[in-house]
């Protein structure tokens, strides 16, 4: 699907088929395009491991990606951030993450922008702790859910997982939107077909 079929969703979650499928940058190109309607954007990235250090805080890149879109500050983004490149309830060594405080969060800025996207955090079934994943927290936002595929050797496979369990958690599923990370990769058009026609 194309960026533009995503123009008028009310809100959306993204995941994806795995980390580096190229979320944040999908999700910038959404957001540039809702606020090129006139509506006032939200970006919601609630977890982000691997952050860096700079100004003497850990900071997420990409919510820095996000708040040049939305104008937002990183702490109204990115309230949980973590410096360890690993899956949330890895990275995550203090327990910091509350669920309900971050539903509290997602609220705040559903009542303060016309349109919100929250960003996941590497794919539809990572661990943000011991008891939740990824899929727990997209299923109580209730936003319609987009999956970006990663477009490359094995994309058909993941990505055709990935809707199917989707679908198989919750009825929020909306799409999905191809992005070709690998350049060189010769059969790209076939991949995208391939999972356009068994998805």
């Amino acid at each position: 699907m194309l960026i533009k079929q995503f123009v008028d969703i009310p809100s959306c979650f993204i995941t994806a088929t795995d980390t580096d499928a190229g979320k944040t940058y999908i999700s910038c190109q959404i957001l540039k395009a809702w606020k090129n309607q006139g509506l006032t954007v939200g970006a919601f990235k609630p977890i982000a491991s691997g952050a860096i250090w700079q100004g003497g805080q850990l900071v997420s890149e990409d919510a820095l990606e996000l708040a040049k879109v939305t104008g937002q500050t990183l702490s109204e983004i990115n309230p949980y951030t973590f410096e360890h490149p690993a899956s949330p309830h890895i990275a995550d060594v203090d327990g910091q993450f509350n669920m309900s405080e971050c539903l509290d969060l997602f609220q705040q800025l559903n009542n303060k922008y016309d349109r919100v996207l929250v960003e996941g955090v590497g794919g539809w079934c990572v661990p943000l702790s011991e008891n939740l994943m990824l899929k727990d927290l997209a299923i109580a936002v209730q936003l319609p859910v987009v999956m970006v595929a990663r477009i490359g050797l094995g994309c058909i496979n993941h990505s055709l997982l990935t809707i199917e369990k989707i679908k198989q958690d919750s009825d929020l599923y909306h799409g999905w939107i191809a992005n070709v990370i690998e350049a060189e990769f010769t059969d790209i058009d076939s991949n995208i077909q391939a999972i356009v026609d068994r998805s």
